[in-house]
């Protein structure tokens, strides 16, 4: 055995100079191949499924909670073996870093709405730093060893990963135009395809390692032909962070091995590095293009990668606004919203894992359509831990890139190895990969990408050359084995949790919440689900969710609680809000029409596309005849949802009813039509009268042109009564039956008519109907048909309808002789 550079008890290192630990490793051995495979494991969790829960990413950092504890043990057991200290004065700054950003984390709960979401991101924040500390220990001894295997193992994931990618759009949707919907079943181990692009790019800089070392010319090519099924890969999935990102990353990769070997000429480099590289990402490039045409015989453009369109508007003529490459695809609000967050609490933030509860009421609005919109994430990390931890946090958080750029750059340029260069190159270019992603969108949730991103991390760190030993204690590391059994456990409620919200958003979603039944019942899941956590991976309170079940099963008092909890644990989310507007508005046994306009109000200001709620509140405003808010809220709705027909014609009939203003709504009609050029029934409008009053109406409309149809005839008929022409009025009553055969006021009105022209018999035939069937009950039916009786002389029968009558407090059988009531 060789003797140790340092004494264990030293803090300074001895006047010989060491070796670099990243080429040589340390003097005891240890089994490499049990390194390689928690290696494997935690590079493979990509290719984990969801295993039923409500996103594959809870499945996953699960997954990488159990694999922390196994490593640490792992560790623990060889201790013997594998060195547990940090070879470097940086390395221990850097964890001292990563663990004052855990405290300020910790403190920010100070200001979380949501302590329970708080706890959800301290568990996955404490899961990646144990996962970088185990990553750190593996790899700083035995990097050059290690890494091969690395680059080598990533690339066989790179590969079959590109492959199921290019099967999906050559074979499975090869006869599909380009569109949203070609996307469904893209590799769900990853959420999203913005995920998986991410997870490709940065797979695909490791890469380029095998293709800079190849020694062969097998390996060459082989290197070259995953650049390209990767660069294919990416390009069809057409998410723009990694397309823009490619440019960029290559161009590092090629002048990067160019300075490398320079000596070779830039001639010969470019022959043998540049022009390969280019010509596999070009015909790349074109294949992408050449699938999944929009236009027969035609090529795909760029824009049809980058903005694809619904299949129903593939083919839509153009309105002449262009989308720009440039565009932020909205993210401009997401941003504006994370800096309000930020300056809310700028010292210690909103609360970790609580920007998506805060009020964000113009995002909210920005985000046009009819549904609830919930903005989980800023889409940009460095402003997301701006907002939610503060500034000092922020620094911490900048400063880990910072360092990680210094690190592998310095190593880059100052290291005399080949190979560490190389090594510094490659995983310099993932980490703009990374760094790329975390400025667009949210890597450090995403689970394969944040492994990906502490690996390269570790990477950097162990590129330092060992110069000090510092121990660390051994306390430290058994409490490291309970923390991580602690976070396994607080992820299996997650996870748990996680399969029981899919459950509950397969049988509620797109019903109609206040009539709908449900296969699961709301015992059932209000006992299987854990107390742990209180929100949905979308950000939606579960006792939302559990108010819907109970509602269901008429369990109303259970389901306002629920409610009120939901309300309580994400205050500024609106459909706990809308959901109490319906209730109270629709519920026979909770009705408060005060509660339900409250309710209302308070959804539909801040997101002015919810259409129950609309209707809610224009039916109050009509009633209260309070025009000024009506007009105000037909303005709100139309300008959210500029495509809605309904809004449009409210709109209309607004000024065909209150100001009387024919020519304004006779413009209104033109602009919708120019609006909606293919729409039948918009194309179809015209201002009919309808009694003292104009209404809009069109050909479509077929039950509104029956309602007005029907509402002249009545008008009619009622004029004809009061004339005393009850042979004309009763023929037009019957029209008027003939339209609408259950409408029972019109029966009843039909038997009043028979009533004054003495026709008792007929009468009382209309007002059995009438009275079977419960729809008319002030006691006025009763009293007529006991009329009817009296004139027949059935004394007995006319006194229990008369009683009847005057039971239910009609007004004209209260006037009657008590003697006519005691027939």
């Amino acid at each position: 055995m060789k003797k140790k550079a340092y004494h264990k008890n030293s803090k300074k290192p001895v006047s010989k100079t060491p070796k670099p630990n990243i080429k040589k490793g340390r003097s005891k051995e240890r089994f490499l191949l049990l390194d390689k495979i928690i290696l494997l494991l935690y590079l493979g969790v990509g290719f984990l499924p969801h295993m039923n829960a409500f996103d594959v990413a809870i499945t996953q950092w699960y997954y990488i909670s159990i694999v922390n504890v196994i490593t640490l043990a792992y560790i623990y057991y060889y201790k013997n073996c594998i060195e547990v200290d940090f070879h470097h004065k940086v390395v221990k700054f850097t964890f001292l870093g990563a663990l004052l950003f855990l405290f300020v984390s910790c403190l920010s709960i100070v200001n979380s709405i949501s302590v329970s979401e708080s706890i959800v991101f301290l568990c996955i924040l404490l899961t990646t730093l144990i996962a970088f500390f185990n990553l750190y220990i593996i790899l700083k001894d035995k990097l050059v060893e290690l890494f091969p295997f690395i680059a080598y193992s990533l690339m066989i994931f790179l590969v079959i990963e590109s492959l199921e990618v290019i099967h999906h759009f050559f074979v499975l949707k090869a006869n599909e135009p380009r569109c949203d919907e070609i996307f469904a079943g893209l590799n769900p181990t990853y959420g999203n395809r913005n995920i998986l692009s991410a997870s490709l790019i940065i797979k695909m800089t490791f890469t380029f390692y095998l293709f800079f070392q190849a020694k062969e010319t097998y390996q060459f090519v082989l290197s070259l032909l995953v650049v390209f099924l990767a660069t294919l890969s990416i390009l069809l999935i057409g998410s723009r962070t990694a397309i823009y990102s490619l440019p960029i990353i290559c161009s590092v990769l090629i002048f990067g091995n160019f300075y490398l070997k320079r000596e070779l000429g830039f001639i010969a480099l470019m022959k043998n590095v540049g022009v390969p590289i280019i010509t596999a990402i070009v015909i790349a490039f074109f294949s992408s293009l050449s699938v999944n045409k929009i236009h027969k015989g035609k090529f795909n453009t760029f824009n049809d990668l980058v903005f694809t369109k619904l299949k129903v508007d593939l083919y839509k003529k153009s309105n002449g606004q262009t989308i720009s490459l440039a565009s932020d695809g909205g993210r401009k609000e997401f941003w504006n919203a994370a800096i309000d967050g930020f300056k809310s609490s700028p010292i210690i933030g909103v609360g970790i894992g609580n920007w998506k509860i805060i009020p964000k009421e113009d995002l909210v609005k920005s985000k046009k359509g009819p549904n609830h919109f919930y903005p989980r994430r800023a889409h940009n990390d460095f402003l997301q831990v701006l907002a939610e931890v503060g500034i000092l946090g922020f620094i911490v958080f900048l400063g880990l890139f910072g360092l990680v750029y210094y690190l592998l750059l310095a190593s880059f340029f100052k290291e005399n190895e080949i190979e560490v260069k190389v090594i510094a190159l490659v995983s310099l270019a993932g980490f703009i990969a990374y760094s790329l992603d975390t400025l667009i969108n949210f890597p450090s949730e995403r689970t394969p990408i944040q492994i990906l991103g502490i690996l390269i991390i570790v990477i950097a760190l162990s590129s330092l050359k060992r110069v000090q030993t510092i121990s660390i204690n051994q306390y430290l590391k058994l409490g490291l084995i309970g923390l991580g059994v602690i976070l396994v456990y607080l992820n299996y409620q997650m996870f748990t949790s996680a399969k029981y919200q899919m459950i509950v958003r397969n049988n509620i979603r797109g019903k109609n919440i206040l009539k709908a039944k449900y296969k699961v019942g709301y015992n059932q899941m209000n006992e299987l689900f854990p107390s742990f956590p209180k929100l949905n991976f979308m950000g939606q309170p579960i006792d939302y969710a559990k108010a819907v079940l109970a509602y269901s099963e008429g369990k109303y008092t259970d389901a306002m609680d629920h409610l009120n909890l939901a309300i309580k644990e994400s205050p500024y989310s609106l459909e706990h809000y809308a959901f109490k507007s319906m209730i109270f508005r629709s519920n026979k046994i909770l009705k408060n029409q005060d509660s339900s306009i409250y309710y209302a109000k308070k959804a539909f200001y801040q997101r002015p596309g919810l259409i129950n709620q609309y209707r809610v509140l224009k039916k109050h405003f009509i009633n209260e005849k309070d025009t000024v808010s009506l007009l105000d809220l037909i303005e709100r709705h139309k300008s959210f949802l500029p495509k809605n027909e309904n809004t449009w014609i409210d709109k209309i009939n607004f000024y065909l009813k209150y100001p009387k203003d024919l020519n304004m709504a006779s413009k209104l009609i033109d602009s919708a039509k120019l609006v909606f050029p293919t729409s039948k029934r918009i194309q179809e409008l015209r201002i009919v009268k309808n009694n003292k009053s104009s209404e809009v109406v069109s050909n479509s409309d077929s039950l509104k042109l029956k309602r007005i149809e029907l509402q002249k005839i009545l008008n009619g008929a009622s004029k004809l009564f009061s004339q005393k022409k009850y042979k004309e009025a009763q023929k037009e009553f019957l029209k008027g039956l003939e339209i609408a055969p259950s409408n029972e006021e019109i029966r009843l009105s039909s038997a009043l008519t028979d009533i004054k022209m003495k026709r008792y018999n007929d009468a009382i035939e209309k007002l059995n109907k009438v009275i079977s069937s419960g729809k008319i009950t002030n006691g006025k039916p009763e009293y007529n048909r006991g009329l009817c009786y009296l004139r027949l002389k059935k004394n007995k029968l006319a006194g229990i309808d008369f009683r009847a009558s005057y039971d239910k407090g009609f007004a004209m059988a209260k006037q009657l002789d008590k003697r006519i009531l005691n027939y």
